[in-house]
């Protein structure tokens, strides 16, 4: 579907000042590490400077003539979810910890395995749910703690549905 190409383009936003800095989450994250899963977008997690910069990236790909709808940008006929550092100080998380990688020959970074996990809870659906059976064993338990530690709500949302995920409910 054009994964590397849909990548060259993001770096070259960043080097355009459009977005800060970028990270691949979901489905395609899972992929890259291993994990069999079929995903229909690309999710990117983006810095930006403020809301008006989110606006920029669909003027941008509008006057290059990409085809929108509804959240969904195309590039390289890959439909692309920007994800804004502002809606959560964790999407803003995944991108800063997020780990380089290189997709045939395309320089990239892309979300750790216990940062999916966290978005995984967050969602909560069942595609997430078979995600984070997937990704635990791969996952830092030290590092899960700590993220389950900072960004869980009062009520422990996420710690009881990570324990009713591994024990099968």
């Amino acid at each position: 579907m054009g994964l590397p190409e849909a990548l060259t383009t993001l770096n070259g936003l960043k080097e355009k000042e459009i977005i800060q800095d970028y990270a691949i989450g979901g489905g395609w994250a899972v992929i890259y590490y291993s994990v069999p899963y079929l995903s229909y977008d690309l999710d990117i997690f983006v810095i930006l400077k403020d809301e008006g910069d989110f606006h920029r990236i669909y003027d941008y790909f509008r006057s290059e003539g990409n085809k929108i709808e509804d959240v969904y940008i195309y590039i390289e006929e890959m439909p692309v979810q920007f994800l804004p550092n502002f809606i959560s100080p964790l999407f803003r998380e995944v991108v800063e910890r997020a780990h380089e990688i290189i997709i045939e020959g395309v320089h990239s970074k892309i979300a750790t395995i216990e940062h999916l996990i966290i978005l995984a809870l967050d969602t909560f659906r069942d595609k997430d749910k078979y995600r984070i059976r997937q990704l635990y064993e791969r996952a830092d338990p030290d590092l899960l703690d700590n993220l389950l530690d900072r960004y869980d709500n009062e009520d422990g949302k996420f710690r009881k549905r990570y324990k009713s995920v591994l024990a099968g409910t």
